[in-house]
């Protein structure tokens, strides 16, 4: 749950408006905390970005915006399966239409298509239910040749640029760690680097995102330049486990104050001594890890 400034800081509508929006137009119902103050929800905060969206991009007035957003509302309701087993339909069915919107590059289909799923699912559903399966499945599937390499491309990076738009919405907390993440050079598979560190902005960290295949030149000055407090690396192939720790030993010299993070089964066979740097890989070792590291 969010206040209102914290809504205002995620949105970047000012406090004024949302409580003018919310008195006129009904779009938001916040609850109220046992002191009176307005408390919004996730949800809440995706229909505020959608009701900006509408008024910055597509010139419309705020009270049609409004309208529209209660019609999509009305046909959520409607649309929505009275069972979980139901749900789950609705969202096999709107991944098979992303995915075939995607394989055949319908750029606005796929946006439309990935609206929707917001306005059905909200954020984390869309995220975790939605995108990371699909960018899972392309590359299983170019891997086996049910994909091109432009597809594979195509998608990953519409994917990845939806999943990293949503860094906005989440503040940075100055009173947070800053974070260089990366994948070492060779590795291009950066489906849990980019889950981690939306999981870090989540936590008000800033998120320094380099993502897969990154060189070491340059690093250094990034560094220096950044005072980054971390640096995550992503490793799925241990092929390039070598290349990695070489990366890893050369930051440790040079920045001695610096704190690693390691995470990816690439990192499985890694030597002992770099076993306290690595991050568990599910869910609640995240959590344990935040509640040590971030507090």
């Amino acid at each position: 749950m969010y206040t209102i400034r914290q809504a205002s800081s995620l949105t970047g509508i000012t406090p004024v408006t949302i409580r003018a929006w919310e008195q006129r137009y009904g779009v938001v119902q916040p609850v109220r905390s046992p002191a009176g103050y307005r408390l919004f929800t996730n949800k809440d905060i995706e229909d505020l970005l959608w009701l900006k969206r509408c008024l910055e991009e597509e010139g419309i007035s705020i009270s049609q915006a409004a309208r529209l957003l209660q019609q999509q509302r009305k046909q959520q309701r409607l649309a929505e399966p009275p069972a979980e087993a139901g749900k789950d339909e609705a969202l096999d069915d709107l991944s098979e239409r992303l995915y075939s919107a995607l394989l055949e590059f319908q750029t606005e289909r796929a946006r439309s298509l990935t609206e929707l799923a917001f306005t059905m699912l909200g954020f984390e559903k869309t995220l975790y239910r939605l995108l990371v399966p699909l960018l899972i499945r392309v590359g299983d599937d170019w891997e086996v040749g049910k994909a091109t390499v432009a597809q594979e491309h195509f998608i990953t990076q519409f994917i990845t640029q939806k999943c990293l738009s949503f860094f906005p919405v989440f503040p940075v907390d100055p009173a947070m760690p800053s974070v260089l993440a990366l994948c070492p050079s060779g590795e291009q598979h950066q489906v849990g680097l980019l889950l981690f560190a939306l999981y870090l902005r989540q936590k008000g960290c800033e998120v320094i995102y380099l993502g897969p295949d990154t060189p070491a030149d340059g690093l250094e000055a990034m560094l220096v330049e950044r005072k980054a407090d971390y640096v995550c690396l992503s490793l799925t192939n241990p092929q390039f486990l070598p290349g990695a720790l070489r990366l890893v030993n050369s930051l440790v010299d040079l920045f001695p104050h610096l704190k690693i993070i390691l995470g990816g089964e690439g990192f499985a066979g890694a030597p002992d001594r770099y076993r306290k740097w690595i991050l568990p890989g599910d869910a609640e070792g995240w959590n344990r890890w935040a509640a040590e590291e971030l507090g």
